[in-house]
Order: structure tokens, then C-alpha cells, then sequence
């Protein structure tokens, strides 16, 4: 847990979660926005997840950051949420590669989406 120091109630580098989910590639996606803005982040419970058999939705995959920059964090999920392209996936014009909605580009050939 790098770029944190305390865990008392009391202190403002508590770590508070911001994000609960059951995909770790989605949270280590969201830790990297938040790090790309300047707040400290840390994922727990997604190394559960290959425990569960590829049962994935038993996990509880956590965001955290710190108390002091939870009001800052959350802003950054919430633009992240509004500014996110519809669910559904897209086929890549270059390769015919079906990709997930999240990706601007093919992760097979890195054409860029809609291109």
C-alpha cells in the first residue's frame, strides 16, 4: 500500500473506500485515474478473486484512498461514471477484434475506436 501512512480513526490518511465492486480489472482501472489526478489509491480483495473458481461476484474488491481525499476521489469516479461510453461492445474496423465498451482502442491491433 504505497503513498499511504496512517490507519488511525482519528487521522486524515485513514483509508476510506470510495468503490466496492466485484471486478478487480475495473478497479485497478479506476486506482489509475485516481493516481492520474494526484490521489493516492489502493485496490484490496481483487487478489480473491482466482480463489473463487471463476466466481468472481463472491469477491469484495475495494477502492480505497485516503480520508482527506475522499471528497476529490469520489468527484473523479462520479465524472468518470458520467462521462463513460454506453455498455455493449464494438468490433475494431481494422481486425474485426470485439472489444469491450470501455476501450478506445482495439486491444488487438490498437486501432482506435470509430476510426
Amino acid at each position: 500500500m504505497s503513498g499511504f501512512a496512517g490507519h488511525g480513526s482519528g487521522d486524515s490518511r485513514a483509508l476510506v473506500c470510495v468503490q466496492r465492486g466485484t471486478d478487480p480489472i475495473e478497479a485497478a482501472l479506476l486506482q489509475g485515474l485516481l493516481e492520474s489526478e494526484g490521489i493516492a489509491a489502493t485496490v484490496t480483495g481483487a487478489d480473491l478473486v482466482g480463489g473463487y473458481s471463476g466466481v468472481p461476484k463472491v469477491c469484495d474488491v475495494r477502492l480505497l484512498v485516503a480520508a482527506r481525499d475522499r471528497l476529490a476521489a469520489v468527484a473523479v469516479l462520479e465524472r468518470y461514471r458520467s462521462e463513460r461510453p454506453a455498455e455493449g461492445e464494438w468490433t475494431c474496423s481494422g481486425c474485426g477484434e470485439v472489444n469491450a465498451s470501455s476501450f478506445e482502442s482495439c486491444w488487438n491491433c490498437a486501432r482506435e475506436r470509430g476510426a
